[in-house]
């Protein structure tokens, strides 16, 4: 889904994913913003209440019993975050840069909803597709799957990747150390694939070989 971000609207983000015009009328609470490094909600907090990202990112995590943090997904504009299967939230969201959610509650009729379903079937196909690369790929291919996929969600044409997240978020999403990170992007810049433009925007140069190295 390749949402352009609109700080002039920032609504305009959902228009165009078309969650405003659910058949059957999930109602949207109004638009909150949150400050960098801003907390939405607490791992064990009663879940209930969906988010959408109207501008600005959004980090997604879970502290394990044995106190290790795992990032469990980034979201932009046009992308919704916060399901959860229990009575409690099993993770925690955070503001990565100033950004704005509106949120909104599904009951058993809204579920019927083919949006709705479309919805949570793309939710449940990211969460697969993340746990391929982490099963399958080793860590140059999972740092050339993860800035591919950044790049397309940004609405970018997939030619530039803007990381609001650092290399230890990156590294705690791809179950990688932050030096292994590292290590990757140098090598992806040495083999001519990517280059940096400042210290979070990613210019890709061979779009064609980093899918190759992330499929």
């Amino acid at each position: 889904m390749l949402i352009q971000r609109d700080f002039r609207n920032p609504g305009a983000a959902i228009e165009e994913a078309g969650y405003l015009g659910f058949q059957g009328g999930v109602k949207f609470g109004g638009t909150t913003r949150h400050r960098e490094k801003e907390l939405i909600y607490a791992q064990g907090d009663e879940s209930g209440d969906i988010f959408i990202v109207e501008f600005g990112c959004v980090r997604v995590s879970r502290i394990t019993l044995e106190g290790r943090r795992l990032v469990t997904g980034f979201h932009f504009a046009g992308e919704v975050f916060g399901f959860e299967t229990g009575a409690e939230r099993q993770c925690y969201a955070e503001a990565l840069e100033y950004s704005g959610t509106r949120k909104f509650h599904l009951d058993g009729r809204e579920l019927a909803n083919p949006r709705i379903a479309d919805m949570l079937f793309g939710h449940l196909e990211s969460i697969h597709e993340h746990l391929l690369v982490l099963g399958t790929q080793n860590a140059i291919e999972r740092v050339a799957a993860f800035l591919v996929g950044i790049a397309d969600r940004q609405g970018s044409g997939g030619a530039r990747a803007r990381l609001p997240m650092s290399r230890c978020d990156i590294a705690d999403h791809l179950g990688l150390t932050l030096e292994t990170v590292s290590r990757a992007i140098h090598r992806l810049q040495v083999l001519k694939l990517i280059t940096l433009v400042g210290a979070r925007d990613v210019l890709l140069l061979d779009r064609k070989a980093l899918l190759d190295l992330g499929a």
